[in-house]
């Protein structure tokens, strides 16, 4: 039914190879979180204009480097385009190398018209890394608020990040921007409310970065941890005990990334071999 409406107000318009994957993307999504509809725990999806759509590689064709522009060019569903991999593109400029020789293989990605930019989010099949592991060796994981992680292996007890160091940095983007709030007020205007915000909204995002780049220092220190001594079971203590006290402590909420730093975690045993078991 979803392919049949959205064919027949999109067809010539929009690729159906778009239609077919917004199709498997929203029934997958529907599946999945149709007990919690039923129970009133959780929301419908919101849907904003600059959404990314995604594709397949079936509309993709002739991805190659170009030396002359210095850039990887392909064409989507017969639209000739270029990549600009921004600054810091050295592991990207790999990925697609390796894409471009038949070394790696190219998964349902995204297209995103965002700000009057068009970003390509790429979803890579990397294969999983080779390491001795032992399933018999289990990791027990600890998520705190004064550790971010503490992990133990045997009689090997390993502590990961600490409240003053997450915590310190954070509170302090916070409280600037809580002043550029204040100070918005007596801003000059010129272009209306986005012009005043302008330094609210870099403050926002500094502290997304900060939180994303912790949170992938601390995932990927504890999967290190755990192939150094063999581990190839993680084993995941209390959580549901840990998340339950955070949602009655508003502070521990609002500057905790629990749900988070436990997906990071998830996605970087998985790449490494390792079974993770929540308890």
């Amino acid at each position: 039914t979803i392919y049949q409406v959205t064919s027949k107000r999109f067809k010539g318009e929009m690729p159906t190879n778009i239609i077919s994957c917004l199709k498997a993307s929203l029934y997958s999504t529907f599946k999945k979180n149709r007990d919690a509809y039923w129970r009133g725990e959780c929301a419908l999806m919101n849907f904003k204009k600059d959404m990314p759509f995604p594709f397949t590689t079936e509309g993709m064709s002739k991805l190659e480097y170009k030396p002359e522009k210095k850039a990887f060019c392909f064409r989507l569903f017969k639209v000739p385009l270029k990549t600009y991999l921004g600054r810091d593109h050295s592991d990207k400029w790999r990925l697609l190398q390796r894409v471009s020789q038949g070394e790696l293989k190219l998964c349902t990605s995204h297209l995103q018209l965002k700000d009057g930019k068009t970003f390509w989010l790429a979803v890579f099949e990397l294969e999983k890394e080779a390491h001795h592991l032992n399933p018999g060796v289990i990791a027990e994981v600890s998520l705190s608020l004064e550790y971010p992680i503490v992990v133990k292996v045997g009689k090997v007890r390993h502590q990961i990040g600490n409240k003053e160091e997450f915590l310190h940095r954070r509170l302090a983007i916070q409280v600037a921007r809580k002043r550029a709030q204040v100070g918005a007020t007596y801003a000059k205007s010129g272009k209306g409310r986005k012009r005043k915000l302008k330094a609210v909204d870099r403050f926002r995002q500094q502290e997304k970065n900060y939180i994303r780049q912790r949170l992938h220092v601390y995932s990927r220190r504890l999967i290190d941890f755990c192939v150094q001594h063999q581990a190839g079971t993680l084993m995941l203590m209390n959580q549901e005990d840990k998340i339950g006290i955070a949602k009655e402590e508003g502070f521990v909420l609002r500057n905790w990334n629990y749900g988070e730093l436990l997906t990071k975690i998830q996605y970087k045993a998985n790449k490494a071999g390792i079974e993770v078991i929540v308890g």
